[in-house]
């Protein structure tokens, strides 16, 4: 009886605040379901195992709740997405989530506490619309954390023409160039070793440093 079609899993409803975002959800429950040993049984799915995997990948939640109905549905539900930058376009900033979508604009002076990135193009944007990929608001968070972190500014944050590359300009005046299409991790590494080379000969940079080569960095 356990193991009857009954308690087969054939109905999966996600609901959240966006199109995109739902089927995400949707996509990552049917990997969990092909995945899990108790494969589609209502019976014997662990909601919470579940919830810990999509709280996982999708981190710019609020909040992710999974429930079970009787006999054989599951529904996921979630929630608005979590601010994570702010992004500077023209005269005007706007809230943008962790997966990259215009939240809502941010009308005068307000101090978020939030990493402030500047398109050097000023191309328009409208609330609502994802206007950057998770990868890239990820990378910029983190390199954001790291300046602020070793006291390097950053007098601003931003991009020219495309989002391949990430520029910070910092409060020693000189520029440090990031290569957004390779990991963050190994190139923070490579700025901080050239950091601690500079330091350990008594120079400084004075116009940049370069670490949009994988595995080298330059610095003038």
């Amino acid at each position: 009886m356990f193991f009857s079609s009954i308690f087969r899993i054939d109905k999966v409803d996600v609901q959240g605040p966006n199109t995109e975002l739902s089927k995400g959800l949707n996509d990552e429950v049917t990997k969990y379901l092909k995945s899990s040993l108790a494969g589609k049984n209502w019976l014997f799915l662990d909601t919470n195992s579940l919830k810990g995997r999509l709280q996982k990948t999708f981190t710019g939640q609020e909040a992710i709740m999974v429930e079970k109905q009787f006999p054989n549905k599951l529904i996921v539900k979630t929630d608005e997405q979590k601010s994570a930058i702010v992004w500077k376009t023209g005269s005007k900033k706007y809230i943008v989530s962790i997966n990259g979508r215009v939240m809502s604009e941010l009308q005068g002076d307000n101090n978020t506490g939030l990493a402030v990135l500047t398109d050097g193009s000023s191309l328009p944007v409208d609330v609502g619309n994802k206007i950057l990929s998770r990868d890239f608001v990820n990378f910029a968070i983190k390199v954001g954390d790291y300046v602020k972190a070793k006291s390097l500014g950053p007098e601003q944050i931003y991009i020219t023409e495309t989002t391949k590359e990430l520029l910070v300009k910092t409060t020693a005046g000189y520029e440090i160039k990031f290569n957004t299409e390779e990991t963050p991790d190994a190139q923070l590494r490579s700025l901080q070793a050239t950091l601690d080379l500079l330091v350990s000969q008594n120079k400084q940079a004075t116009q940049y440093i370069d670490l949009r080569v994988p595995g080298r960095a330059f610095y003038k």
